[in-house]
């Protein structure tokens, strides 16, 4: 008799968890004359973009869809700090512009693993405004592209429907809020800067919804399963949306 709530709770769970397996609708990236428009105006840039894994796949999209408009792009970019280190990141950031070449336009990035449960948003964003302004010193002409920070999607292990049921959060639902309090904070700390808002590409299905759930009575951006390989990262999908999304950004940037 004891066990009777648990197994209610799990069949419960899994019924809130929903069913995974429904097949997604693809998505087509078009390869037409403003894509190509938009490499060529960042075919010749000098360019520094610093990441780590998810700016990869970003970058993979941007490849392929380059080779298929016939466009040769060589983004600088490279690995900065270390995943679960913003600060370093951010250190990382600011000595590129400090010690290297000169540039038309710069960005990075954080990881979905930098803002985790238990992260301060308001105190990243106050480190990556002091990195701006080392970067900003250090090369007054070059351009910062902001990025905001990635997803992941929402959990649907019994562990955290349970959760859910009960009236708490799942540990990604806490995660993709503290993400969202981030990402609107470096939105409105640069106000008319360029901004490439990959959580927004990330949670916006094709047809143009978001996939969103609500936190706390707040609606949480998530990332949209058919654009994921797997918690955070993009698969073959996501990586042409994002990486056809950050050619647009880079080439409004600077053609500004």
């Amino acid at each position: 008799m004891t066990m009777a709530p648990r197994a209610l709770l799990a069949a419960l769970a899994l019924l809130a968890a929903g069913c995974d397996d429904e097949p997604l609708p693809e998505v087509t990236v078009v390869v037409d004359d403003a894509l190509r428009r938009d490499l060529e105006t960042i075919k010749g840039a000098r360019v520094f973009f610093g990441h780590q894994s998810v700016g990869h796949d970003v970058l993979e999209g941007v490849a392929a869809l380059a080779r298929e408009a016939g466009v040769e792009v060589a983004i600088g970019e490279g690995k900065i700090g270390a995943n679960g280190k913003p600060e370093a990141k951010f250190d990382d950031f600011a000595k590129r512009a400090e010690t290297g070449a000169e540039l038309d336009l710069i960005a990075m990035k954080l990881c979905f693993v930098d803002l985790y449960r238990g992260a301060d948003p308001d105190q990243l964003l106050s480190q990556y405004k002091a990195a701006v302004a080392r970067v900003r010193k250090a090369q007054p002409n070059a351009k910062i592209l902001h990025v905001t920070t990635p997803l992941t999607i929402r959990a649907t292990t019994v562990k955290a429907s349970i959760k859910r049921l009960i009236g708490g959060n799942s540990h990604s639902d806490d995660s993709n809020l503290l993400r969202l309090t981030y990402n609107r904070g470096l939105r409105e700390a640069f106000p008319g800067e360029p901004v490439f808002d990959l959580a927004t590409v990330e949670a916006t299905r094709p047809d143009g919804s978001k996939e969103e759930f609500a936190v706390g009575g707040r609606p949480v951006p998530n990332l949209w399963r058919g654009y994921a390989a797997d918690e955070g990262h993009l698969n073959e999908q996501g990586k042409r949306v994002a990486g056809r999304a950050f050619v647009a950004a880079l080439a409004e940037a600077l053609r500004k």
